[in-house]
């Protein structure tokens, strides 16, 4: 689960959205807003109906929330108080690729 502390608002959706950057990937797009006033990064998540019923949703919720986390630690975001959404459109249930392709988003977005 991702700690509340890490989470992004309802409200600030649609500003990081509007306002933000956008690294597309072949399975979603990272959003990303440099104007946080928040001294932690923040996440949100966008998983179309694309990807399947409720169940494989929450799913490939779960496990970006848990490949989001392993990115707080491994590129040290917490350096980079930025607001994050993932907006996802393509189903992909190996982990490992996906972990790749979140973490090459990640790394282009904070040059």
């Amino acid at each position: 689960m991702l700690p509340r502390k890490y989470r992004l608002s309802a409200k600030e959706f649609q500003r990081t959205y509007q306002s933000g950057s956008k690294f597309r990937g072949e399975h979603g797009m990272l959003v990303v807003d440099k104007k946080s006033s928040n001294p932690l990064p923040h996440f949100g998540f966008v998983v179309s109906k694309k990807i399947g019923n409720a169940v494989l949703r929450h799913r490939f919720t779960r496990l970006l929330r848990t490949i989001f986390l392993e990115a707080v630690v491994e590129f040290d975001l917490e350096k980079y108080p930025y607001r994050y959404e993932y907006v996802s459109f393509k189903f992909l249930n190996d982990r490992e690729i996906l972990k790749k392709e979140i973490f090459e988003l990640i790394g282009r977005s904070i040059k």
